[in-house]
């Protein structure tokens, strides 16, 4: 089990905003650590070029286990959104926003980005 998680899996640090090139992977795990107490939302554009007109992805079954509502978190919490990239184009950005992921200047929000599912799988 062990090796096969390993084999399946590509986890990244992740900017809120960044494109990225989901090529392979039909699911995600977008996890953030609370900068404030507060609310926190994520939002899923996508597009076909890593430059291109990024656009909303228009799939109300976008976020697994429920629609696309905000978590609230107190400060240092991390919230998991897991997200189904079926149908997705291949370059996808994640924006998170709410008072949780509001950071003080120069700071950074903490997101890490864990790409599974892929497409092709080893036996």
């Amino acid at each position: 089990m062990k090796r096969e998680l390993i084999q399946n899996v590509k986890a990244i640090p992740y900017t809120s905003g960044e494109a990225i090139d989901r090529a392979g992977f039909l699911s995600a795990v977008c996890a953030v650590k609370a900068a404030a107490a507060g609310n926190m939302k994520v939002a899923v554009t996508h597009a076909d070029t890593s430059t291109g007109t990024f656009e909303a992805v228009p799939d109300a079954c976008l976020f697994v286990g429920g629609g696309d509502e905000a978590k609230d978190l107190k400060a240092g919490d991390i919230a998991n959104f897991d997200i189904d990239l079926v149908g997705c184009k291949q370059f996808v950005k994640l924006t998170v926003s709410g008072a949780a992921a509001t950071v003080a200047e120069g700071a950074t929000l903490g997101c890490s980005l864990v790409l599974g599912d892929p497409a092709q799988a080893p036996v």
